[in-house]
């Protein structure tokens, strides 16, 4: 029999008046890989307090079996302005745990992550010291990892890799995240927090909404059930209540029991099901073409973020940007509205074309105005959306904001509340063309759902830059990559459509499955030498070759047992790691070079 590693029964926590969940019950295994989802207010982030023994349960029993540790990324976390980023990660290992291959640990998590070990801990901007935490999270190497948000200001590329590093992970995990994609590709159960209850599923998020579908129709079935009982008791209720005078009072009582228990159970299964709504977004008037680019440069210094690009935004058009961070997807933006210049080349903005700009880093709100304000900044109780006015407190219940909030300043709100108030200003008026800008980070799921429902049915122009591989799915047409040194690929649909579109292209493997040429060999044209044909069919085998030889580099070089018992080999392979990556860089770039008359004929 396998045993736990951690158990909570009938555990009761209360904040207020009204208990968050009562008689609550969780099993821990070794190698679990739990999601655990639920709406906002349901007490996630409080059971991972629970877990680490920061929240005292007000009755019940938490049991963690001994010797195991527990490792926590928390939403908001405290550190030492002065301390070095390399310092904070360690600082939670012991004197003895801080070894040469916890160090290497260290350097290994903190490249990815985009972190240098030296740089001083507030001089980093709120994203890097976010990625700061998750390396310390990691760094430890806990039995049991606590992850909440864990993938809020981190591009797609170190998504990816956090997904293969988890995938790898010994110890057991339980991750609160709102990104879909990231939560169906490391999870393997979940957990459902359900109006007070939890819901196990021993399979991971990618069922999860079949699974909680029919718990829903179950409930409904039960609920009719219920319901019809009602009316039968009513029926007898209106006969009177007449001989055998006890029996009845009693029956009686459990009619009105009935009734209680049938409101209950009604009103809580109205609020699952309860999802926000918005009036549709009405887009101003626009020219047809709405943007042009024509030839446009940009560098920054020795970096080149945009190289000669040149292509038309039209009336309509859903796109998405996705790229690593730094790879300019940002300064894009500032210079298709005209906030930036580019260095030459031409930027034309259709005459008509209204512009609605929801800014990553918040620069259009101020914190020393009130929501109302905000929303309201001319005065007034009113806020125009589309055709009609709706009143202040009305819109922001919307996104999820108390009556109560509307006078608070913006300098209380947290991270994700703030994001949601700039989307409330900026949907309340889009214009003709609407630019977010990371809208999703910090956002919970029901508020991804009504925002990507909202935009789905947006007739203005959208261009979007998010880390959200589900959201982007599920809501552009089209698709432009930023990697970087000036590099931007258009593609038609979404980020998984990128990634078919992408690896078959140049892989061999997907060669043997067709039994037909490689793509550059059929659209090879004439004007190529001989010596050029014959490197553009090498490249595609090298390629894969070198991202072959990297991964089991990688994997190698993650054994922390090869540094103790081989120095020498480690940094040979180390070594080797480097110069790999470096050609693949290359080859990559030559290939792009050579094919790239083959796309234009």
């Amino acid at each position: 029999m396998t045993y736990p590693i951690l158990s909570i029964r009938e555990a009761s926590i209360t904040f207020g008046a009204k208990p968050l969940f009562e008689n609550l019950d969780l099993n821990v295994y070794d190698k679990d890989r739990i999601c655990l989802v639920g709406r906002n207010g349901e007490g996630k982030s409080t059971i991972l307090k629970i877990i680490t023994g920061d929240y005292e349960l007000d009755s019940g029993d938490r049991w963690l079996k001994p010797g195991t540790s527990v490792g926590y990324l928390a939403q908001q976390f405290t550190f030492a302005d002065d301390h070095r980023v390399i310092d904070y990660v360690m600082e939670g290992l012991s004197a003895a745990e801080q070894t040469a291959d916890k160090q290497y640990l260290a350097d290994i998590v903190l490249t990815p992550l985009q972190l240098n070990g030296n740089d001083i801990l507030n001089k980093l901007s709120g994203g890097q010291l976010r990625r700061a935490g998750l390396a310390k999270a990691l760094i430890e190497q806990p039995d049991l990892l606590l992850l909440d948000e864990p993938t809020n200001h981190l591009d797609i590329h170190t998504i990816e890799w956090l997904e293969d590093y988890l995938n790898q992970y010994n110890g057991a995990i339980i991750c609160i995240s709102h990104d879909r994609a990231f939560l169906k590709n490391i999870s393997n159960k979940t957990f459902w927090l359900d109006r007070g209850n939890l819901r196990v599923n021993n399979k991971g998020y990618d069922g999860f909404e079949n699974w909680s579908f029919e718990i829903l129709e179950q409930e409904q079935r039960e609920l009719d059930k219920l319901a019809r009982k009602l009316s039968d008791e009513e029926v007898w209720r209106n006969q009177g209540v007449t001989a055998r005078r006890k029996r009845n009072q009693r029956r009686l009582a459990e009619l009105y029991r009935l009734r209680d228990k049938l409101a209950s159970d009604q009103a809580a299964a109205n609020k699952l099901k309860t999802k926000l709504r918005l009036d549709p977004l009405t887009p101003g008037l626009s020219s047809k073409l709405v943007i042009e680019l024509d030839q446009v440069c940009k560098s920054y210094g020795d970096k080149i973020i945009i190289d000669n690009l040149s292509m038309r935004i039209m009336r309509g058009d859903k796109i998405g940007i996705v790229g690593n961070n730094g790879t300019g997807k940002t300064s894009f933006l500032r210079i298709c509205i005209g906030n930036e210049e580019p260095d030459s080349g031409r930027v034309k903005i259709g005459k008509t074309v209204t512009i609605t700009y929801f800014d990553q880093k918040r620069a259009y709100l101020d914190p020393e105005d009130t929501l109302w304000e905000t929303l309201c900044p001319g005065g007034g109780d009113h806020v125009k959306v589309g055709d009609r006015l709706i009143h202040v407190v009305s819109y922001l219940k919307n996104f999820f904001f108390e009556a109560k909030q509307a006078r608070d300043k913006v300098a209380t709100l947290s991270g994700g509340q703030a994001n949601r108030l700039l989307l409330a200003k900026a949907l309340a008026d889009p214009g003709s063309l609407l630019i977010l800008d990371e809208p999703t980070n910090d956002l919970d799921m029901d508020t991804l759902d009504m925002i990507q429902e909202v935009l789905s049915d947006y007739a203005g122009t959208l261009v979007i830059v998010s880390h959200d591989r589900d959201f982007l799915d599920r809501l552009v047409t089209k698709t432009l990559v930023f990697n970087g040194n000036g590099v931007i690929e258009e593609y038609i649909g979404g980020y998984s459509d990128y990634i078919k579109e992408t690896k078959p292209r140049i892989t061999p493997k997907a060669k043997k499955k067709t039994d037909s040429s490689a793509p550059v060999e059929k659209e090879k044209p004439k004007k190529l030498s001989y010596n050029l044909i014959r490197e553009l069919e090498s490249l595609p085998k090298l390629i894969t070759e070198l991202e072959d030889e990297i991964t089991n580099l990688e994997q190698e070089l993650f054994d922390p047992d090869l540094y103790q018992n081989s120095p020498e080999l480690f940094a040979e392979k180390s070594q080797r790691l480097t110069i790999a990556k470096s050609e693949l860089e290359d080859a990559w770039n030559r290939w792009q070079e050579i094919d790239t008359p083959t796309q234009n004929t």
